[in-house]
């Protein structure tokens, strides 16, 4: 066939030893010829090989395709081509991290340097000199650093992500590099953005020096990647950064209306509006922004550690601090009348502030903003020593649906598996389980009533014993071997779950007659996909709907799989809305179920951060199905966000009369809310009268020892707590919370002794990766930094291997750093 493409080598096609590097060989033709069509590159590999590395590539920035359906080598791909051949010819060179990052053992701080300054490194490249990272120190920073996504494994190299370069620039301020040395690594980031956003600047006819670094500013600090999944328009994303940019106090009283800039550069307003409002009232980023109202209709923005809101904070600070120190001063002289007041204070600070920084007509503005930005720089300060383990320890699951914690205590839940055994697990709200139930038969037999009872009464631990005494007995019926997959998947059993399925009911058993087999895909889905295990759940979902198109659970677990694709990022590739839950709502015959579904979408919509459509949809939940409890808990915690305090009160009153049986949980619920109305007394009524009526339940008392601490009331903490240790010393739960009331009251000594005593006790109870972090951070404070480093790592394996939502796992590898 005649052509006029060149094809490489036939020692490359083919070589001597090994297979064929299919990417090098792609690349080789690109780079050896001006363009080539998918006809051409088919000519030398395979159609299936070809489409995985086309992907590959154009993923990974080395080629683009273009309008004529022929792909172009990009400079990046280039770079990879030459390394590639470098590869072939006997080995790459790699650039290692200077002297002043190796002397401190920072390996995760090395991997970031290599990953960021070689085109990308294998595993035996960290094993050798001047590195020499031993394999376990090695596999558990890399886990953790791909787990944040700052790198990412592709075959078996590393690379670093975009939200990895924005993580190597923060980490080389920690060290004493001189300034020259940060801004050349920094600008290689820039140089990266060079050309898209000249091209952007240009279409756009952005001119004005300042706005176009603020913009190039906010750009490298606010990575797209964090946002990708529900924001697909990379532009519509610049050009919100834009805009904050445009309408900065700098440029007063110049202004661009939201309006206006919709139309001006062509971006929708409800977009803009929405992604303004994520970005600066949401704070979806670390990056603090605060706006400044100007009336009758304008809004100004800035960003924290900004030159101007640092000369202002300079300020605030030096005024507050003189108010303070001189009231102290006279405070007990009856003779002198106080130098200052916070009135005269604020007036000098606006005075000052007008004069230096900000435009003199924003004063009345300032006037507004200052009261919170005083309260943002105390909190900022002085940190307001708050308690690390309330937030995620008994907080944290009291809004989980995790069936008798509390009413029954949190020591009965060891049929529970609260850390699994996979690198990464993955939750999924097993509420959602629920669906199948209708579908199970109903057969009259004693056992069958018993374990409908206990799933109705959330015992799965009953329930499986239930179970496994029939199964035993001989019965293998398919609806068993359903239940007891279906049981152990309420547990957190996940693996146990699969194993179990795939021993009783093989895929070439199904029968497509027997609707029952939709239930068997619905849990191995199910469980897939909590194990991270999205390919197996996607193959679920694609056998089911391939069997069963017309059944309800075909579309409600393809949309339970597509929306926790879109939350945990897994194939970033699969654009699938969450429309499945509409067609299953649409098709199930079940009332309990079309709740159900609703339930789900309003907590896929909750995680993706769209709260007014999540509060709708746990509404329809609701008012199909009044009586089911945790629909309410789903509510109050889409309210929380809102700060609904006072809806909630009403909520959990309502509940109180309509579920005496939940009394405790339900009450402690209202508590928590009190003392987020900064109602501390009156939260502590209720954990006291609870106390007085269930005075059995020492699970009780530990949140009364939280309250007594949040009142700062040592003596009567230390002296319950030792109480309630003399009255169940084997209970590690017990021995955690001690530790955290000693750690709160920097004895940090003793409360290792009593994390450590925690762990001893029970080594997988579900609070274990807080106790590891907590113990962490007292050996830091303690000045033994290997040994912070070795229980803050261990905490946030455990962290990442718990069974427990986003939000609660987000925040404690946040507490771990």
């Amino acid at each position: 066939m005649d052509t006029t493409c060149n094809f490489p080598p036939e020692e490359i096609l083919n070589p001597l030893i090994g297979k064929p590097n299919w990417e090098y060989i792609i690349l080789w033709m690109l780079s050896n010829n001006n363009t080539c069509s998918w006809s051409e590159l088919k000519e030398k590999v395979n159609k299936s090989t070809l489409s995985i590395y086309i992907s590959r590539l154009k993923r990974d920035g080395h080629i683009i395709k273009s309008e004529f359906n022929e792909y172009r080598i990009t400079s990046k791909g280039r770079e990879k081509y030459y390394e590639l051949g470098q590869a072939k010819r006997g080995g790459r060179k790699l650039s290692y991290p200077p002297k002043v990052i190796l002397t401190r053992r920072n390996y995760d701080h090395w991997i970031l340097w290599m990953v960021y300054n070689n085109n990308y490194c294998k595993w035996a490249d960290f094993l050798e000199e001047p590195l020499s990272i031993n394999q376990s120190s090695l596999s558990k920073n890399l886990n953790d650093l791909m787990s944040k996504n700052f790198v990412k494994k592709d075959e078996k190299e590393y690379q670093i992500t975009q939200m990895g370069k924005s993580e190597y620039s923060k980490m080389l301020t920690l060290y004493e590099l001189d300034r020259q040395s940060i801004l050349e690594e920094e600008s290689k980031r820039i140089t990266e953005l060079t050309q898209k956003t000249l091209k952007f600047f240009e279409e756009y006819n952005i001119k004005e020096r300042d706005t176009q670094f603020r913009f190039l500013n906010s750009v490298l600090k606010l990575e797209y990647s964090k946002i990708k999944n529900v924001l697909r328009d990379e532009e519509d994303f610049h050009k919100i950064l834009l805009f904050l940019s445009i309408n900065h106090p700098n440029e007063y009283p110049k202004y661009v209306f939201p309006d206006e800039f919709s139309a001006k550069y062509r971006i929708k307003k409800t977009t803009l509006d929405y992604y303004i409002d994520e970005i600066v009232e949401n704070q979806i980023y670390t990056i603090k922004f605060f706006k400044l109202d100007v009336p009758p209709d304008r809004i100004y923005y800035f960003q924290s550690d900004e030159k101007i809101e640092m000369m202002l904070q300079v300020i605030t600070e030096e005024h507050i601090t003189k108010f303070t120190y001189l009231n102290k001063l006279f405070e007990n002289s009856s003779n002198v009348i106080l130098p200052l007041d916070m009135n005269s204070t604020v007036n000098i600070i606006l005075d000052e502030a007008c004069q230096y920084v900000f435009h003199k007509e924003l004063k009345n503005s300032l006037l507004k903003f200052l009261p919170e930005y005083i309260k943002y720089l105390a909190y900022k300060i002085e940190k307001e020593k708050k308690l690390l383990g309330i937030s995620g320890k008994l907080e944290g699951v009291i809004w989980q649906n995790i069936p008798q914690i509390l009413q029954e205590g949190l020591s009965t839940t060891s049929q529970y598996q609260f850390i699994g055994e996979n690198e990464i697990n993955y939750y999924l709200d097993t509420g959602i389980l629920e669906v199948l139930r209708p579908y199970l038969a109903s057969k009259p037999d004693s056992v069958y009533k018993k374990i409908i009872k206990s799933l109705d009464e959330k015992k799965y631990g009953n329930a499986l014993e239930q179970v496994d005494s029939v199964i035993k007995s001989g019965k293998k019926d398919l609806d068993l071997i359903i239940y007891k997959a279906m049981i152990l998947a309420n547990l957190n059993r996940n693996k146990e779950s699969i194993k179990f399925l795939n021993k009783h009911i093989k895929i070439s058993q199904v029968d497509k007659e027997n609707p029952l087999y939709a239930l068997y895909f619905f849990v191995l889905g199910f469980s897939s996909m909590t194990l991270g295990e999205y390919e197996k759940a996607f193959d679920m979902v694609d056998k089911v709907q391939k069997n069963y198109p017309e059944h309800a659970l075909s579309h409600a677990l393809k949309a339970l799989i597509n929306g926790y694709n879109q939350i945990y990022a897994f194939d970033q590739e699969r654009k699938d809305d969450l429309s499945e839950i509409e067609k299953a709502i649409a098709i199930d015959p079940y009332e309990s179920n079309k709740a159900r579904y609703y339930q789900l979408k309003s907590q896929l919509l909750l995680e993706l951060k769209n709260y007014e459509e999540a509060l709708e949809s746990i509404d329809s939940a609701i008012a199909l199905s009044p009586k089911t409890l945790d629909f309410y808990n789903s509510k109050n915690r889409i309210l929380i966000y809102f700060d609904k305090f006072d809806e909630i009160l009403d909520i959990l009153d309502y509940l109180l009369k309509e579920f005496p049986e939940g009394e405790r949980n339900l009450s402690i619920k209202k508590a928590y809310i009190l003392r987020e109305k900064k109602n501390l007394e009156a939260g502590l009524e209720i954990i006291n009268e609870l106390i007085e009526k269930y005075p059995e339940d020492n699970n009780l008392v530990l949140n009364k020892i939280y309250w007594l601490q949040y009142l700062d009331k040592k003596e009567n903490v230390l002296e319950v707590i030792e109480d309630l240790l003399e009255r169940e010393p084997e209970n590690g739960t017990f021995h955690d919370t001690y530790g955290e009331i000693l750690m709160n009251f920097e004895e940090y000594e003793k409360a290792i002794n009593e994390f450590q005593k925690a762990i001893e006790l029970e080594s997988n109870e579900w609070y274990i990766n807080q106790t590891y972090i907590k113990l962490g951070i007292c050996y830091k404070e303690m000045g033994d930094q290997d040994s912070a480093i070795e229980n803050l790592t261990k905490g946030k394996e455990f962290t990442n291997k718990c069974f427990c939502n986003l939000d609660t796992k987000r925040n404690w590898l946040t507490i771990a750093e």
